[in-house]
């Protein structure tokens, strides 16, 4: 696990992240939006998990029970289900220049 702001690397071992946890390496609040896997702008409330309670600061520690660290690498099984489950992936679009393709008749 990262710390959202710097990068380093947070304490893996903690099953939890306090609400008023913080950074060793550059003190940022760790239990953030930004510092959530959830974290998703421009879905309702920038979150993934529908229902939740509008954030005023984005960067500041909040009371979110949903929040879950982000973790380093997209390939944990959990993080992609995570993704799956919420629509974070993207539709794949198979074959854009169909969707203006002309008649070939005419």
């Amino acid at each position: 696990m990262d710390c959202w702001k710097c990068g380093k690397s947070v304490d893996a071992e903690k099953a939890k992240i306090g609400f008023r946890e913080v950074c060793q390496a550059c003190g940022a609040d760790l239990h953030t939006c930004k510092g959530c896997r959830y974290y998703a702008p421009g879905k309702p409330n920038d979150c993934a998990v529908p229902g939740t309670e509008p954030i005023r600061d984005r960067e500041a520690f909040n009371f979110c029970e949903e929040f879950r660290l982000k973790l380093k690498t997209t390939s944990d099984p959990s993080q992609e289900q995570t993704r799956r489950r919420f629509g974070l992936d993207e539709p794949k679009k198979k074959d854009f220049g169909s969707l203006f393709k002309e008649d070939e008749d005419v």
